[in-house]
C-alpha cells in the first residue's frame, strides 16, 4: 500500500494531473493486511470512510462499504475521479437528469483491481454487490471536493453537502444549501 500511496502523492504535485495518471496511479498489488488496517467500518451509513492524502491538487480516500446499503446518487462537486475495488464487487450506476427525475443511464458490476473514472458532471452510485468479500474502494480525485451534490430521491431534494460528507442523506450540520426537486448542480451551487 505504501508504493501505492507514493504513486498517487506523486501524481498530486501536479496542478491538473491527466486522469490517465490518476488510474495509472491506482494500479498495483495491495496487501490484504496493509487494506484491513486502513478500513473504517460505519454500519450506520453506506460506507466507512478514511481520508489518506489531502493535498492542494489531490485528495485520496478509502471507503469500506456496508452490506445492503447504497450510497445516494451524487456528483462530485466538479472534481475529475478515478475509483479503484480494491475487493469485492461494486454495483455501479450513473444516472442522468431530466425533467427533474433521475434516469439509470448505466448499471454495472465492477471487480476487484478494475478502476472507474469519474467525470467533473457524472451523477452516480455505488454498493456493495454481494461477493464473498466486503467491497473496499480507493478513491483518487483531483483537486479538493469542496461540496458535493446528493440527490435525496425519496425527499425529493437536491442537497448541497459540504466536501467532508459521505454520499448520503447527512444530518443538517453538512447542509450546505437545499432546494426543492431534483437539479443539475449549477442550479445549486
Amino acid at each position: 500500500m505504501h508504493a501505492l500511496l507514493e504513486r498517487c502523492r506523486g501524481v498530486g504535485q501536479h496542478a491538473s494531473p491527466a486522469l490517465a495518471d490518476m488510474k495509472a496511479a491506482l494500479t498495483g498489488e495491495i496487501d490484504p493486511t496493509d487494506l484491513q488496517s486502513l478500513l473504517v467500518e460505519d454500519p450506520d451509513r453506506p460506507y466507512g470512510r478514511r481520508v489518506l492524502l489531502d493535498g492542494p491538487h489531490m485528495e485520496m480516500m478509502i471507503a469500506s462499504w456496508t452490506r445492503g446499503r447504497v450510497c445516494a446518487p451524487h456528483d462530485h462537486g466538479g472534481s475529475v475521479g478515478a475509483v479503484r475495488v480494491l475487493r469485492g464487487e461494486a454495483i455501479h450506476k450513473v444516472w442522468k437528469l431530466v425533467d427533474g427525475r433521475l434516469e439509470l443511464a448505466l448499471e454495472e458490476r465492477v471487480g476487484p483491481g478494475q478502476i472507474l473514472a469519474c467525470g467533473p458532471d457524472m451523477v452516480h452510485s455505488m454498493g456493495d454487490g454481494g461477493a464473498a468479500d466486503k467491497l473496499a474502494t480507493l478513491h483518487l480525485y483531483r483537486d479538493p471536493i469542496p461540496f458535493m451534490v446528493v440527490y435525496d430521491q425519496q425527499a425529493a431534494r437536491t442537497l448541497q453537502v459540504s466536501g467532508n460528507c459521505g454520499a448520503w442523506v447527512p444530518g443538517p450540520d453538512q447542509i450546505l444549501r437545499e432546494v426543492p426537486g431534483l437539479h443539475q448542480r449549477a442550479f445549486v451551487a
